[in-house]
């Protein structure tokens, strides 16, 4: 008996001493991860009251004492970029590509992060290889195909623009700043209009019509293209075309239709009974304006006035009152004349100033017709003042 107690006494202790190993083990585990999940709440609590700074810190403290977290370097990375250091954003996430221990998906956003920051370092090429890459991968090929849209209207490369639209219009995910096919059409044609290459801006026309049949920008530059070549009934009809697709923008189609009109020497009163239509049912000023200027050459000056003066009643702004003036002018005795003509330069001045479009979206102004805002980048936004 006394020798089986011998022989069991190693055993003992062998069992005695795995015990507290796995006690101490599990003690140390417990803490760690404590500490670890004390870390994360402690970046993301400085995070969410937009602590940056102590945000990075508490990151960075978090990787000294947990350097396999993948998520953890991503995040770090991303802290990095919000805050302009893209240099230290790119170094982490090129060192967590570079380990062999990700998964795929750890793999993905690894490389999704990277392309980020070199999209928002300005180095194009790099992340439109790394993007291009991630297409073909499901989880994120939306992403991908998102961030290339925006490398794409950067560049200019308005046919890639139009590709990825349709990839993402197919996956059920449409562009949320009005990019649009339809749009990048009408870019390749303005394009080939400055190279006076008509027919393939007539062909880049027509399918943006087809893809989008109330594109008004489309029916713009048709008229543009039809005047140019002479044939200005068909201007006259994509002119029309846009109250229907876009009622915002009649006042860009007032000018063309009066030179449409006069080169098809149509008619005076066809011209003066649209545009009092227009004004009429939508309150267009620069169709009262247009239909005043009608009515002066039609019918003299008198009767540009009573009109202004009707315009004024329900709408007034400074420039119809600068319209108004110029025509009493014509009509006023010498002894208003220099009142009328101090009135007409201050009122020539308040309306140069005032800006001809704003952007519904940011707020941007400015005295031309943007189709994509240059502040915010949204397309299609920039209605008139």
């Amino acid at each position: 008996m006394e020798e089986w107690l011998f022989l069991l006494l190693p055993v003992a202790a062998a069992s005695g001493w795995f015990a507290a190993r796995r006690h101490y083990a599990r003690k140390y585990l417990i803490e760690h991860t404590h500490s670890l999940r004390k870390a994360y709440c402690r970046g993301l609590n400085y995070l969410l009251s937009e602590k940056t700074d102590k945000a990075i810190e508490a990151f960075v403290d978090l990787l000294t004492n947990d350097f396999e977290t993948v998520e953890t370097h991503i995040a770090l990375g991303n802290l990095f970029r919000r805050r302009g250091e893209i240099e230290k954003a790119i170094e982490i996430h090129e060192n967590l590509i570079s380990r062999d221990d990700l998964n795929l998906q750890q793999q993905e956003s690894a490389q999704f992060e990277l392309g980020s920051d070199y999209l928002r370092a300005g180095l194009f090429d790099r992340a439109e290889s790394i993007f291009q890459n991630l297409v073909d991968h499901e989880n994120s090929r939306v992403g991908a195909l998102q961030q290339l849209l925006d490398i794409y209207q950067h560049e200019q490369e308005w046919a890639k623009a139009m590709v990825c639209t349709r990839k993402l219009q197919n996956l059920g995910k449409p562009p949320k700043r009005g990019e649009t096919a339809a749009h990048f059409l009408c870019e390749l044609a303005e394009a080939t209009l400055c190279n006076d290459d008509d027919m393939t801006a007539r062909h880049w026309l027509e399918e943006a019509l087809r893809d989008d049949p109330h594109c008004a920008r489309a029916s713009l530059l048709m008229a543009k293209l039809e005047m140019r070549e002479g044939r200005f009934e068909e201007a006259l009809q994509s002119l029309k075309r846009v109250e229907s697709q876009n009622a915002d923008l009649i006042q860009e189609i007032i000018e063309p239709l009066r030179i449409c009109h006069d080169r098809l020497e149509n008619p005076p009163g066809e011209l003066i009974g649209y545009l009092g239509y227009l004004y009429e049912t939508y309150g267009i000023e620069s169709a009262a304006l247009a239909l005043a200027e009608r009515i002066r050459s039609e019918q003299g000056s008198s009767k540009a006035i009573e009109h202004m003066l009707r315009v004024l009643e329900n709408q007034p702004t400074p420039k119809s009152l600068n319209t108004l003036t110029g025509f009493l002018l014509e009509e006023g005795a010498d002894t208003q004349r220099e009142a009328l003509i101090r009135l007409d330069r201050a009122l020539d001045r308040m309306y140069s100033n005032a800006p001809r479009y704003t952007c519904a979206h940011c707020g941007f102004s400015g005295s031309e017709l943007h189709w994509r805002c240059p502040s915010c980048r949204h397309w299609e936004s920039t209605k008139p003042s």
